[in-house]
């Protein structure tokens, strides 16, 4: 079958949209074609995925407008299906379907209500939300499957006939990356290495971790810590002087996003993985993020949240890691300096982790799941 992925805001080699659905969809035989925003790459083909341009949204406005370069550019492409990981490109695949004909496919991996929510002032986020849902649900009629990619997801569509598979964020199975190049060993130099890998910044705890950091340092004072990837929310040159100014500009090591291929690299030559998701965002209560597998399978261990139900789950079951109060610096730092102090706790906890990528949560369990889905909409 011919399946049109249609992106908003997924760049060309997204995580999930490219690296982990459309390569599979593609490596299953179908002919692939995503449609994403102008970004660093402007090839037409990669890893059997052809690739079409619309340009990049990133104001409310821009992401509206660009509903419409989807569906004129979406309608071209005449496929059989159209998979859509946002409300605004689910509205193209469903117009496109009203006009032309065609499946459609929502693949939520965000609380996309209370994400669209926060483009509005506070005092109007709660109307929107309850629009949005209400909205949403009414798509759900004329959509064919719903992805979800965990099951926290699934009261958001109680009793509708809509047919719904769980695919989760795991990664591609791969062993431990042993062979760590020279490049990123003298970027991090030596001594213990606390890594916060992916989009980073105020509501990812990132004063709160500046805060731990201080404590941090007092107990191992060779400690670094390795911030990997972008601040989003917030202003990075203000945290960078609030950084130096508490004294630890040595201390701190801030990377720009890395290739998809790096990421491995940095995490095995680190002790510990964060995710401090802040408190107050429905997308963080029910956060499963693509950095959780990758701790886990280069076997570290990982300090969360206690409060995100889907990390806190998958850590507890697996005992891989420690959940902590990430309003609290204190209980950061405590988490941080137990496991650079106890290395056969970090190590323990780290190997339980990746018994589990091994086990249960790797992408070749979830492919099989996503196949299933489309292949059950041939005769749809």
């Amino acid at each position: 079958m011919k399946i049109c992925i249609l992106n908003v805001f997924h760049e060309a080699f997204d995580k999930r949209m490219y690296h982990k659905v459309g390569r599979s969809l593609a490596e299953a035989g179908h002919l692939v074609v995503s449609i994403c925003p102008e970004g660093k790459f402007s090839g037409k083909k990669r890893d059997g995925i052809y690739f079409r341009y619309i340009p990049a949204a990133i104001s409310l406005p821009q992401r509206l407008y660009a509903v419409w370069h989807l569906f004129q550019a979406g309608r071209k492409e005449e496929a059989d299906i159209y998979l859509a990981p946002e409300p605004e490109s689910w509205v193209a695949a469903l117009l496109i379907k009203l006009f032309q004909g065609g499946r459609v496919v929502f693949d939520m991996h965000e609380h996309a209500a209370t994400k669209f929510a926060q483009y509005f002032p506070e005092p109007m986020r709660p109307p929107v939300v309850a629009v949005t849902r209400w909205f949403m649900r009414r798509f759900a009629g004329y959509t064919d499957h719903i992805i979800l990619t965990r099951e926290s997801f699934d009261p958001e569509w109680e009793g509708l006939p809509t047919p719904r598979t769980v695919v989760i964020n795991s990664n591609h199975l791969q062993p431990r990356c042993t062979d760590i190049p020279a490049e990123v060993q003298a970027q991090l130099g030596t001594g213990p290495i606390v890594l916060h890998q992916g989009v980073f910044g105020d509501i990812r705890g990132a004063w709160q971790l500046l805060d731990a950091m201080k404590s941090v340092v007092r107990a191992v004072p060779e400690a670094r810590c390795v911030i990997l990837g972008d601040y989003v929310y917030g202003d990075l040159a203000k945290y960078k002087h609030a950084v130096k100014d508490a004294g630890l500009g040595d201390t701190f090591l801030f990377i720009d996003t890395v290739p998809y291929e790096e990421v491995p690299a940095y995490i095995a030559a680190s002790d510990v993985g964060l995710i401090l998701f802040q408190p107050g965002r429905v997308n963080h209560i029910l956060a499963m993020p693509h950095k959780l597998f990758d701790y886990m399978r280069e076997a570290k261990p990982v300090v969360a949240p206690d409060f995100a139900i889907e990390v806190a789950h998958i850590l507890d079951e697996a005992d891989g890691g420690v959940l902590v109060e990430v309003t609290d610096p204190e209980a950061i730092a405590r988490a941080i300096i137990r496991l650079l102090e106890d290395r056969d706790l970090a190590q323990r906890l780290g190997a339980n982790g990746r018994k589990a990528v091994e086990e249960r949560y790797h992408w070749k369990i979830e492919e099989v799941k996503l196949l299933a889905a489309i292949d059950s909409l041939r005769e749809a």
